[in-house]
Parts: C-alpha cells; structure tokens; sequence
C-alpha cells in the first residue's frame, strides 16, 4: 500500500471518530435540556438505602417530596389500633347525717335519734377511670395496663370510629401492670397492631406513643428511646414487681397508659404505663417482649405463673468480690437470703453463695435474673454454676410456683393493727416490699407507710428500716411489737435509731405531736 494511501485513511478515520465524539456530547446535552426523551429506568434516590433504615419499609415516596413528615404515616398507620377505655370500680365509705355530728344537748333538746345507737351507714357509689389499649388480633382482644381496668365492675371501649362496645376482662397481672380484656365485635385487618421486638430496640431509636386519653381522641407524642432496663420504680403506691421498662422523653400523656410505644414502623415495643412526675417529658414503658408472654397465658388460663426460688439476690459489689475471693471482672448475682422449705433451700443454695450461671448463660444484674427464673414454669428443672469457698460448683433445683408462694405468705403473714402504733405500720425485711425495694439489712423493721396523723411522720420516712427503740434492739416484727406494747401511751419524746440508705442515725419521735394541722 503506498503511503499516500495510508495517509488519506489515517485523516479518514480520524474525522470519523471528532464526528462521533461530538453527535454523542450533543445527544447528552439535548437530553439534560429536555430536547429529547433521556433513556433508561425510573430514577433512583441515592438516600434510598438510608430511608429503609429510619421509614416503614411500605413508606411512600411521596413522603420527602410532599413534605409531609414520616411520623404523620405512623401516625395514621397506628390510629384505628388504639382505643379508649373507660372503667368504674366500685367505692364504698361510711358517713353520718350532719345532724349527727352535733352534741348531745342538741339532739335531746330537738328529739333527735341518738347518733350512739345508730349503726354506721355505708354508701357505694362507682368512681370512673380508664386509659388507653391496643388491639392485638381480630377476635376482639385487647391489651392495656392492670390498673386502668383493676377491681373494674364496667369496663366501656372506644373505637376509633366512635362506636362504644362493652368490655370484659380476661386475665390481669398486676407483677407486671398488665391486662388482657376482650369486646366482641367486627375488627378489620388494619385495626390490628403489629407486634415489634422489644429485644432489637436500641436507645436513641425514634419512639412514637399514641394513646386515647379519657375518649377526647387520640395523641401522638415523639422522642427517642433515652434508656432501656430501668428498674426500682414507685410507680402507683409502688409499682409492679417486675419493671424492665423502656425509658423515652416522648411525653406519655396522662391517659395514654395501656396505649402503645411504637419504633418508627408502626411496631409496638412496649406499652405505656407510666410518667416520671418528678422529671418533665419522661416516661416508661412495658417491653412488649414482656407482654407478649403474659398475653399468651392471660389467654389460656386468665392467670399468669411463674417460677419460684425462694432467694433474696443482690449486687455483687467489688467489696464483695474482694471479701470472697473472686476476680475482679468475674460477675453473678450475690443470695443475699435464703427462706426455708423453698426450692433454693431444697436445692443446697447458701447465704452468701454468687450465682454465675444459670442454665449455662451468665448472671450479672438481679432484676434480669429475677426476669429470668420468673419466665420458667413451675415444676421445670434448672441448673446453676455458683461460687462458695474459691470454687465453681454445680446446683439443680426445681422450681415451684410464685403464685402459691404469695397466697400462702399472705396467709401467714400477721395481720397489720387497723390502728398501728403511733400510726407506724412496719413489715419484715423478708417481705415483698422489702426484697422489691432492694432494702439491704441483716435486721430491723421495714417502714412501709405512716399514717397521716402520725407523730412519727417528720421522723421517720417510708423505707426507713428501724434498728432500735428505746434502749430496745429490734431485730423482727415481734421485737418492734413487744416493745410497742410495753411503751404504749408513753407521752415523753422516744428515740429511733434507724438506717436510712446507707446511713444510720437517730430520730426523735413525740407521741403528744401531730402532724395534722
């Protein structure tokens, strides 16, 4: 081939590839501009794979561009689920006819009944409360908490479409502050809530509560889970035994309780059950993890059971550690107590022994242990590795029923005075209220509540263990009763010693003073 022939398919092909070069830059230019279609598949948002992580996997795309927010959707989404619930408990109290309440020359002089023969007189009459619930299937049940429906002689539930259906209980737990009651009524598929995962909340996760507080319509507060495990809690004159809650600053409006705490789709994780009246916009909910086995058994049996060990735990403190010998990052639950003829005692269990496995998993915080061997039925066999003496040893025991356990220590439990001494009434550091309280105390008395004409009242306080009275050491109830007894009607000053937390001190109680103004 000459080379000029070369030459002229070398400027050939040259031309040819400028030309191409510039009919596609001008095709793409045409297409940014709208003079032509531009080809291919819908367009795709880059933030796509964030919003699956924050939105309801169902969210509309029109969410971001109608400016709507995503909580408007969980809103709408949760509404039709939710319901009012009003209750009426039934109160009775004692009173007299004003004319009784005079002196007696006046009832002789005007010929009045004397009001010394008359028997007291009792009226009844129905004081309303109520909360909120959630629907939890289509044949009618619904969950809420134990005290908007606990001692309820009518139980009335709202739907969101305004109709009023009667309601009737199914099964209460008041260890946990829940309820199953049920209405017998058409319910449609999206009246149902959807039941989340409590165990995958993680704290700082959107929380959204929804209630329908004393039938004005439904609310909608929004936050963050702040906290999760939170426990020790006086909640209502005390609060359930069992408190795991989920802590959230989306405010729980009073009357939102049994109403549902919902992750940003729409899932329930936990039901509402109650605010922090000491810290503004803080609130506590039931895992629903928790309720869902508490439903299943208020469904079959219309009771809940649970297994029994007959222990006290406490924290194993790094004092404690030291004291028996352990590792510093070795962690259990330490047995505090150890109450005769109960599975524990059954099973070898000793004062003073550290739990560090149960059934194979660790142990390192008492309310999850308690969580943990409360889950188990009665009857059902479980191990536990536990260290006494520098070593690991291996233990078994079968559990028995909590339920029975409470039925017959309320039976042998001695019945408070209706008058208590110097309106002091006092329990033993072996009770519930003190293994609930977490009260650590070799001996003593329990304060458990004084009355309000009490002399002792700016003394002494609720949770105040009494230690001594007098020159009297007082180690149980019968110790705090016998000296009741002997000082009796005593009008000088009497001295206390009591433990406070973690402090001992004295008090100094006037039996002629009273706290009534």
């Amino acid at each position: 081939m000459s080379p000029r022939l070369i030459t002229t398919l070398r400027n050939v092909a040259v031309t040819a590839l400028i030309a191409v070069f510039f009919i596609v830059v001008g095709i793409l230019i045409a297409s940014k501009m709208q003079w032509t279609k531009e080809s291919g598949a819908e367009p795709t948002y880059t933030e796509a794979a964030t919003q699956k992580e924050v939105l309801p996997a169902s969210a509309p795309t029109d969410w971001v561009t109608n400016g709507d927010s995503p909580f408007v959707a969980v809103a709408e989404k949760v509404k039709p689920q939710v319901v009012n619930i009003t209750s009426e408990r039934e109160v009775v109290d004692q009173f007299q006819w004003p004319f009784e309440l005079l002196p007696d020359p006046f009832h002789d002089f005007f010929n009045l009944p004397n009001p010394n023969n008359r028997q007291p007189r009792e009226r009844k009459f129905r004081v309303p409360s109520g909360g909120s619930g959630i629907i939890i299937n289509r044949d009618g049940y619904i969950l809420t908490n134990n005290h908007v429906v606990q001692d309820a002689k009518q139980i009335t539930v709202k739907l969101e479409d305004q109709r009023e259906i009667p309601a009737k209980i199914i099964g209460t737990d008041p260890e946990t502050d829940l309820a199953l009651i049920k209405i017998d009524t058409n319910i449609e598929s999206d009246q149902v809530a959807v039941l989340g995962n409590s165990g995958n909340v993680k704290i700082g996760e959107w929380a959204i509560a929804v209630g329908n507080p004393f039938g004005l319509g439904w609310t909608v507060t929004v936050g963050v889970v702040s906290a999760l495990g939170r426990s020790n809690l006086i909640i209502s004159g005390g609060g359930p035994s069992y408190q795991d809650f989920i802590q959230t600053d989306a405010s729980i409006n009073f009357g939102n309780s049994g109403g549902p705490l919902v992750n940003i789709r729409g899932e329930v994780i936990g039901i509402n059950a109650a605010v922090n009246t000491q810290g503004q916009g803080i609130g506590f909910a039931i895992p629903i993890n928790i309720a869902k086995q508490v439903v299943e058994q208020l469904r079959e049996h219309g009771t809940v059971t649970r297994g029994y060990l007959g222990l006290v735990p406490a924290e194993l403190t790094p004092a404690k550690k030291e004291a028996l010998g352990m590792d510093a990052g070795m962690k259990g639950v330490f047995v505090d107590d150890v109450q005769p003829n109960t599975p524990a005692e059954k099973g070898g269990l000793k004062p003073g022994d550290v739990i560090l496995k149960l059934d194979g998993e660790s142990v390192d915080d008492v309310d999850h242990f308690r969580f943990r061997v409360a889950e188990k039925s009665p009857g059902s066999s479980i191990s536990m590795d536990v260290w006494r003496d520098g070593k690991e040893r291996t233990f078994n025991f079968t559990l028995a029923d909590r339920s029975e356990f409470l039925a017959s220590a309320s039976q042998q439990a001695p019945k408070q005075e209706k008058e208590p001494w110097l309106g002091i009434y006092v329990d033993g550091l072996n009770s519930s209220q003190a293994r609930q309280w977490n009260i650590q105390a070799d001996k003593g008395v329990l304060v458990v509540d004084l009355s309000d004409d009490s002399p002792a009242r700016d003394a002494l306080q609720v949770r105040d263990v009494i230690l001594q009275i007098g020159k009297a050491e007082i180690d149980n109830l019968d110790d705090f009763r016998k000296v009741a007894d002997e000082i009796g009607d005593r009008k000088q000053a009497i001295l206390f010693r009591v433990q406070r937390g973690d402090r001992t001190h004295f008090e100094a109680v006037n039996p002629e003073l009273s706290s009534q103004p």
